[in-house]
């Protein structure tokens, strides 16, 4: 998904970028784990931002835990997966009450 040029700099393939298909959803994120995006093979970027009051934390491939993980930052905290550290798997979220995540996945289509 990704060719080399000279030296270490990455340049994204050009069968996938721009990024071909979209899917922007919010999911409400409580006190337990909550799956917030399915795992996908052809996912190439996903953006996540934290529209709530409280911090939310995200984990990859397994269950969410307070504390652990990638940290969103109350009104808006962001995590990106993009080239650089491209994640397939589940995304799982929990915060300490109710709160909204904005999730928004790139894939492709073919």
């Amino acid at each position: 998904m990704e060719r080399r040029l000279k030296g270490n700099i990455i340049m994204p393939d050009p069968s996938i970028w721009p990024v071909p298909a979209v899917n922007d959803t919010f999911v409400t994120v409580g006190a337990a784990t909550t799956e917030v995006l399915p795992a996908n093979p052809n996912r190439v970027e996903a953006d996540f931002t934290n529209d709530s009051n409280n911090v939310i934390y995200l984990a990859r491939g397994n269950d969410a835990v307070v504390g652990s993980g990638q940290r969103l930052n109350p009104n808006g905290g962001t995590y990106h997966i993009g080239i650089d550290n491209l994640f397939n798997g589940v995304i799982n979220a929990i915060a300490a009450d109710d709160s909204n995540l904005c999730v928004s996945e790139g894939y492709r289509t073919k």
